[in-house]
């Protein structure tokens, strides 16, 4: 029997940017341009390293009702701040497709700048989906086997073994991205963006700040992982 949406579930992805760079390479993402890469922290000398430009943060962090009420907080305030028409969003229905839809957030709102093939998956995906609703685009993802495939398999290439697939997951990727001048957070579960504000010249500068405030909370939760979509160096 074909499952139901509610029931459609996915593998988890680590975050890992060896395993996701392939995973992008599968779909038709060229990395010759811009690359996932580890960011180490949000130190001066740690956030040089970064090469620049840097045009997506991934955020993998821990689902806890601490950081649920902070980010619930920061929708209450940011809720009247006008959305970009320029920002692509879709929403997430299926279990544990955090990390494909965070991917999909980077590298949909930067599509300019990467090499793109329009004829494998991910470029079909943005042809299939450019006129849709968030709602709409969730659904074609959901029953999209190229990508569902491409997941999967790359859900099993990490370097830690994969959960079952009837296991409770409690992290959950998020992306931020600039547009047209504004740091937003895309987070699929949350079924809208939001508008953080200007975001200047750095992605990156603008993003710690944010970051540095959801760190506080709880100091000695280290269940956090940063991935940038970074400028490839040569």
């Amino acid at each position: 029997m074909e499952s139901s949406r509610s029931e459609t579930r996915w593998l988890p992805l680590e975050s890992n940017p060896e395993v996701i760079n392939k995973y992008v390479n599968n779909i038709g993402v060229n990395t010759d341009k811009y690359e996932f890469i580890d960011i180490y922290g949000l130190e001066p000398e740690l956030l040089q390293m970064v090469p620049r430009p840097c045009v997506a943060v991934l955020l993998l962090f821990p689902v806890t009702k601490l950081y649920q009420d902070f980010r619930n907080e920061q929708i209450n305030q940011k809720k009247d701040k006008k959305i970009s028409p320029n920002l692509f969003y879709t929403k997430q229905t299926v279990q544990n497709a955090c990390g494909t839809v965070a991917l999909i957030h980077a590298l949909a709102n930067n599509k300019q700048a990467l090499n793109i093939d329009m004829e494998k998956a991910f470029g079909k995906y943005l042809k299939a989906t450019q006129t849709m609703t968030p709602e709409e685009s969730a659904e074609y993802l959901r029953t999209d086997n190229s990508i569902t495939n491409a997941h999967q398999e790359s859900a099993v290439e990490g370097q830690t073994e994969a959960p079952n697939l009837s296991e409770s997951v409690d992290l959950h990727f998020i992306t931020f991205v600039e547009k047209d001048g504004n740091l937003y957070e895309l987070d699929g579960g949350l079924g809208h963006p939001i508008n953080h504000g200007p975001c200047g010249d750095d992605l990156l500068d603008a993003f710690s700040y944010y970051f540095k405030n959801l760190i506080e909370l709880n100091p000695d939760e280290n269940r956090f992982n940063l991935i940038g979509l970074a400028a490839k160096n040569d």
